[in-house]
């Protein structure tokens, strides 16, 4: 690969959990993943100068994830999302008025500016702030390296609006599949999920949309029009949640489209490593010897 640097745009807040509190965000989550994979993910984010934010910029520290791009707030404070679990799953509250949702354009473009990304990840839970995206809009003008979008649906934080602003910047798409059956009447497409898959990467010019499906595994709509299938991955350990699993998958994605893998080998491996997530607490090992069985895996069975 040309350059091992991935510019991660997106929210790190705190999931409260009953029991803890975790640090997460999807977009910190991929860059911890990616970071442990050996890569160089740069976070572009926004916490609040308050404990909470002093907390996540000492994590990143110990896991020598760079902060350089992590902007810091005199008056917003770190984002926070309350994590309950109910019959139906985790369900989340995502507080509002959150530091990284006034991101600051100079400080970001200076980040963009000094590193020649290998591939820009857009989550899509900041795009809720109209400052956020407009600095969004800065920085994806500016660069011309592929654009993984990952779609997080998170009520009441989205709307046909960001959704439209994201997939246009799009080349990659990951999506689950409850959630692709929700966004594709909000942008006007019909019929069963690979008609939706094939209609919404025709009308936003997607190179690749990838749908996971939790339990039956995961398919990838590719440049050629063509689909792959994979099965879901083997949990070798008791299930304790699955916050996090799409986090993992997206993160395994770029890491194999970004190192030449082929397309057979990045979608297992990306299910086998989300499935690993729902045998932890939270989103993220916080033991990188967690890592080395797939990387050990990986490197022997790579072309």
């Amino acid at each position: 690969m040309q350059s091992s640097n991935i510019l991660i745009f997106g929210e790190v807040l705190v999931d409260v959990f009953p029991e803890q509190n975790l640090i997460g965000g999807a977009p910190y989550n991929v860059a911890r993943h990616l970071k442990a994979f050996g890569l160089a993910p740069v976070l572009i984010t926004k916490v609040g100068e308050d404990t909470v934010g002093d907390s996540i910029l000492q994590e990143m520290q110990s896991h020598n994830l760079s902060y350089e791009g992590v902007q810091r707030d005199a008056v917003y404070p770190t984002g926070q999302v309350k994590v309950t679990f109910t019959e139906l799953g985790h369900q989340f509250e995502i507080l509002p008025n959150q530091a990284y949702d006034f991101l600051e354009n100079d400080a970001a473009l200076n980040i963009v500016n000094t590193h020649s990304p290998a591939m820009f990840y857009l989550g899509t839970l900041a795009l809720r702030s109209q400052q956020t995206r407009e600095v969004a809009s800065q920085l994806l003008a500016q660069i011309s390296c592929p654009v993984f979008c990952d779609i997080n649906l998170r009520a009441p934080w989205y709307c046909a609006q960001t959704l439209k602003f994201a997939l246009n910047h799009a080349d990659i798409v990951k999506i689950n599949h409850e959630e692709l059956a929700e966004i594709a009447p909000m942008l006007g497409f019909s019929g069963h999920a690979e008609q939706q898959a094939r209609a919404i990467q025709k009308k936003y010019g997607l190179a690749h949309v990838l749908v996971t499906c939790g339990e039956t595994g995961s398919w990838w709509l590719n440049d050629a029009q063509n689909i792959l299938h994979a099965a879901s991955g083997n949990l070798e350990s008791p299930f304790i949640d699955s916050v996090g699993a799409g986090d993992a998958y997206s993160a395994v994605v770029m890491l194999g489209l970004v190192s030449g893998w082929e397309a057979d080998l990045i979608i297992n491996r990306a299910s086998d490593f989300a499935a690993s997530i729902c045998g932890i607490r939270g989103a993220v090992p916080n033991d990188t010897i967690f890592y080395q069985k797939y990387l050990s895996m990986w490197q022997q069975t790579s072309i």
